[in-house]
C-alpha cells in the first residue's frame, strides 16, 4: 500500500510519540515494530487522525498487557 507524504508524516509522528511515552517504555510486551505494524494497519483501514492513531496504539499496549498471566500468588 502506498501513502501520501502527509499520511507518512502523521504515522511517523504517531510512532515517535507512542514509543517516547512512558506507557510504552515501561511496558515491553509490545515491540516498536509491532506498534509500527499496528499503525500501518490502522492507516490501511483509513485512519489518518494523529490522536486516534495514538489512542489505538495505546489500546494495543493495554490489551497485550492484559493477555500476559500474572505470576503473583
Amino acid at each position: 500500500m502506498s501513502y501520501e507524504p502527509a499520511t507518512i508524516a502523521t504515522l511517523r509522528r504517531a510512532l515517535d510519540e507512542v514509543i517516547q511515552d512512558s506507557r510504552f517504555r515501561y511496558r515491553k510486551q509490545v515491540s516498536v515494530l509491532e506498534v509500527a505494524e499496528h499503525l500501518l494497519a490502522q492507516a490501511a483501514l483509513g485512519e489518518r487522525d494523529l490522536e486516534r492513531l495514538k489512542a489505538s496504539a495505546f489500546q494495543k499496549l493495554i490489551a497485550s498487557e492484559e493477555r500476559i498471566p500474572s505470576h503473583a500468588a
